[in-house]
C-alpha cells in the first residue's frame, strides 16, 4: 500500500494514519477520512495547417528538459477546453479560443509531486491554427518549442506516457482519415 501523502490530518492535526487502501487514509486519532481521487487536466494538441504538431520541451520537474504538450491542472469554474486554451497561452504565447478545442479523449497518468504520484485524469483536446508563427514560451515552463510533423514526433522522449499514447492515438486518426 502506499504512503500517506497527507503529513497531518485536516480535521484535528494528528499524524497517525491507518491505510485503507492506495486511496484511502484514515486518521488514527480522528477516524477523518482522506481520499485520493484522480486530480483533472487539460492537454492541448495543437496543430498547424501543415499537420506540424507544438510540442514543449519542459523546464521544470517533473520530467525536465522532457517533451511534453502544452497542459496543466484545470483550475476551478473553468472547463477542460478552457484550460488548454489557457495553459497553451501560459506556456507557449500561442493564443488560441477555447472554442477552437475539441475533444480527442481521456487517459490516466501519474504526476509526481513533492514526494507522491498523484493520479490524474488527462483530457486531450484538439486544436487547429493556421501557423506557429506567434509563438513566445515562457521560459520558466518551456525550454524550447518544437514543431513536429505529425508522424515524426520523438515519441520516446515524452515526460509522461499518457501524452505520448494521446499523439499515438492522434497520428492513427490522421491515418485512418487519409485512408477514408
Amino acid at each position: 500500500m502506499a504512503e500517506s501523502p497527507y503529513k497531518f490530518c485536516t480535521n484535528c492535526g494528528s499524524n497517525e494514519w491507518i491505510n485503507r487502501s492506495d486511496r484511502e487514509f484514515v486518521c488514527a486519532s480522528c477516524g477523518h477520512r482522506h481520499f485520493i481521487t484522480p486530480i483533472p487536466a487539460a492537454c492541448a494538441l495543437v496543430l498547424d495547417s501543415q499537420d506540424r504538431l507544438l510540442v514543449i520541451r519542459r523546464a521544470h520537474q517533473p520530467g525536465y528538459g522532457q517533451l511534453g504538450l502544452p497542459g496543466g491542472v484545470i483550475e476551478p469554474d473553468e472547463t477542460g477546453e478552457m484550460a488548454a486554451s489557457r495553459e497553451t497561452l501560459e506556456e507557449t504565447g500561442l493564443d488560441v479560443p477555447a472554442d477552437s478545442f475539441t475533444a480527442l479523449g481521456t487517459l490516466t497518468n501519474r504526476y509526481p509531486f513533492q514526494g507522491f504520484p498523484w493520479p490524474t485524469i488527462d483530457l486531450f483536446y484538439l486544436a487547429r491554427v493556421h501557423d506557429f508563427g506567434s509563438l513566445n514560451p515562457d521560459p520558466g515552463e518551456v525550454m524550447e518549442t518544437l514543431i513536429c510533423p505529425l508522424a515524426e514526433v520523438p515519441l520516446d522522449d515524452f515526460a509522461f506516457e499518457s501524452n505520448a499514447e494521446a499523439v499515438r492515438r492522434l497520428q492513427a486518426r490522421q491515418t485512418s482519415a487519409r485512408v477514408l
